[in-house]
Formats: C-alpha cells, sequence, structure tokens
C-alpha cells in the first residue's frame, strides 16, 4: 500500500516535469560527468592518485554485481506488482546508489575540499532517494549500497 501511494506521488510529480521521467536520470548523469570530468583532469595532469580513483569504484561495483543475485531480494515492483516509475528492465539492476557512493568518496579522495564533499555526498543522496522514490528500490537495499561502498573505498583509499 505505501508503495504504491509513494510511487503514485512520485509519478505525478514527475508528469509536470518538461521531461517527465528522463529527469530522474540527471542526477545519475550529473555524477558520471563529473567523475569523468575528474579522472580526465587527473590523467591531463599526470596525478597518480587516478589508479585508485577508478580501481575502488570498479570493486564496488564489481562487489555489488556480485552480492546482488547471491542475496537474489526482490525488487519492490515484483514484489508488488506495480511497476516503478520511470524505464526499467525487470531483474536488470546498474547499481546507482553504490556508483553514486562510490563517485562521490574517489570525487573526496580527489578533491578534499570540505564543499567538494557534501556536494558529491548530497548527489549520492540525492541519487538514493530517487531510487527508493521511483520505487525501483527499497530503502534497506540503498542503505546497504552505501555502506558498502563507503567501507570499500574507505578501505581501498586508506591502505
Amino acid at each position: 500500500e505505501r508503495y504504491i501511494r509513494m510511487t503514485e506521488t512520485t509519478r505525478r510529480a514527475v508528469s509536470r516535469l518538461p521531461d517527465g521521467t528522463k529527469a530522474l536520470r540527471a542526477p545519475t548523469l550529473l555524477c558520471a560527468a563529473i567523475y569523468c570530468a575528474s579522472l580526465l583532469y587527473l590523467m591531463f595532469t599526470g596525478d597518480r592518485r587516478i589508479i585508485r580513483a577508478v580501481i575502488v569504484p570498479a570493486v564496488c561495483f564489481a562487489v555489488v554485481t556480485v552480492l546482488r543475485p547471491l542475496i537474489g531480494k526482490q525488487r519492490p515492483y515484483d514484489r508488488y506488482g506495480v511497476p516503478p516509475v520511470g524505464a526499467y528492465k525487470p531483474g536488470k539492476g546498474k547499481s546507482h546508489t553504490a556508483s553514486a557512493a562510490a563517485i562521490a568518496c574517489a570525487i573526496a579522495y580527489v578533491f578534499p575540499h570540505p564543499a567538494v564533499i557534501a556536494c558529491m555526498a548530497l548527489l549520492s543522496a540525492v541519487i538514493g532517494s530517487l531510487r527508493v522514490l521511483s520505487g525501483q528500490h527499497d530503502i534497506s537495499d540503498v542503505l546497504a549500497a552505501l555502506a558498502l561502498s563507503l567501507v570499500i573505498s574507505l578501505v581501498g583509499y586508506r591502505l
């Protein structure tokens, strides 16, 4: 019941936007663009931190990709039989929240300024929140993805 109300509220809100459900992808695209720009900066300046800035997020993504089928938790839209807001492929996940958190940590590693850290944390939180509000994930999925990415990132950048 709560899932249906939440997704319908999100669906109505998104329908009023100029690009509709495409707007839900904007924070994810922004996060990817910031990451790509940061990697280009590191590459062109010859900064060796590029190695960790590539490897640590890749490890986060790989771990989530391996764990997801092992855990086998149903997505809310499969469990309740109500499609989420926006485009989706049943049973196919892309680890948006885990990737966003890993990218936020990579950017914080490269640019450890409080304002940059705060902006990337906020962007990561927005992406995770949209995954819940659009009916793609349960809040527990998002929190687990955030925690896993934070742990892997802390280990990866501290070693």
